[in-house]
């Protein structure tokens, strides 16, 4: 098995060698890959990053809030040896019990230690060896804690099959999963959801809304046939409308995906308000709207200042809100704090 292994990693690093470029003197840091008692390293080598779409913002919001009242959950978790991210890094707390029945599909890939890598887009094949080597890089610096945690699963999840990934590193579907699940040799801890081959079915709902196209077109309608009080309603409405203020209101600017997704969301995002007054929640619809502020500023330029976010929380009038938000996801830091800044001055 190590033999099988070793000649796995081997092929698969050289197969993907074109991916791993030099991308700045201050990026030249040690890539390194752990099979059985072999070690492969990288001395002067960086993996670019894949771009990535507010829809894969989407689904780290999502899927942090379906999992904090479980355990940490941490986003964009740094990887020192590098200058990128995880998308999201989960350790459920056994003490907080199991996940609850409306988790779904999302409940058991997050059954235990975890980090997931978000792809509305399909990946290439290098695309997937980048995860591979970033997560490589990531169990090697927890394993340099004091207190090592448990190694974390790498759930890389697809909207749809990339087949350049699947061939190039073995990748095989997991008995006992449903469709669409696939997994790498043990030692590179590695699994994969390709959305778009999931079965129809309420148990993968909450995963399909991380998928494209027709898929998230489905996804979306199902969840507005929901009973009003159904958990995966609850949960992923209020992450969808905050996406969807975030879209510019530019045609220009807007992609296909950012048009079609207006267009599916439309009718449901205008029936959840209407039922958040009709309920008295317009207060939490304003906290909502708030949070997603914060969180679409602080992943496009770090921590808000301690004065922004006053402003932020001391404002109650939705439409003021509605306006930083779509300033947070398409204009400048600076042009942001000061609209936020002259509000408060008035």
């Amino acid at each position: 098995m190590a033999e099988r292994v070793g000649g796995y990693i081997e092929e698969a690093h050289a197969k993907h060698r074109p991916s791993i470029e030099a991308r700045s003197s201050s990026a030249k840091l040690p890539v390194v890959f752990v099979a059985n008692s072999f070690v492969f390293t990288l001395r002067h080598a960086m993996v670019t990053a894949p771009m990535r779409t507010r829809f894969d913002q989407f689904g780290k919001q999502m899927v942090r809030t379906a999992l904090e009242t479980r355990g940490p959950v941490e986003t964009d978790a740094e990887v020192p040896a590098d200058t990128r991210r995880i998308d999201l890094w989960f350790m459920p707390d056994p003490a907080r019990g199991s996940a609850p029945d409306h988790l779904g599909l999302l409940g058991r890939v997050a059954g235990g230690p975890s980090t997931l890598e978000f792809f509305h887009n399909t990946p290439s094949g290098e695309d997937l060896a980048t995860c591979l080597i970033k997560h490589g890089e990531f169990r090697h610096f927890l394993s340099l804690r004091r207190t090592p945690p448990p190694v974390p699963t790498q759930w890389v999840i697809s909207s749809g099959r990339p087949d350049g990934g699947i061939d190039g590193l073995w990748l095989r579907p997991i008995a006992g999963w449903p469709p669409g699940i696939y997994e790498g040799p043990p030692l590179l801890w590695t699994r994969l959801v390709v959305v778009n081959e999931l079965p129809v079915a309420r148990d993968t709902l909450l995963v399909r809304l991380l998928g494209a196209g027709l898929v998230l077109k489905q996804a979306i309608a199902e969840l507005k046939e929901l009973e009003v009080e159904a958990p995966e309603r609850t949960l992923a409405l209020p992450i969808l409308l905050r996406l969807r203020l975030t879209v510019p209101s530019d045609l220009a600017k807007q992609t296909t995906d950012d048009q079609e997704f207006l267009m599916d969301t439309q009718d449901i995002v205008e029936t959840w308000r209407r039922e958040a007054v009709q309920e008295g929640i317009k207060q939490g619809v304003e906290q909502g709207i708030k949070q997603g502020l914060i969180e679409v500023y602080e992943a496009r330029f770090g921590a808000m200042s301690e004065d922004l976010r006053a402003v932020v929380e001391d404002t109650d009038h939705e439409p003021t809100l509605i306006t930083w938000l779509r300033l947070a996801g398409t204009r400048g830091v600076d042009e942001i704090a000061a609209a936020i800044r002259s509000f408060r001055a008035s």
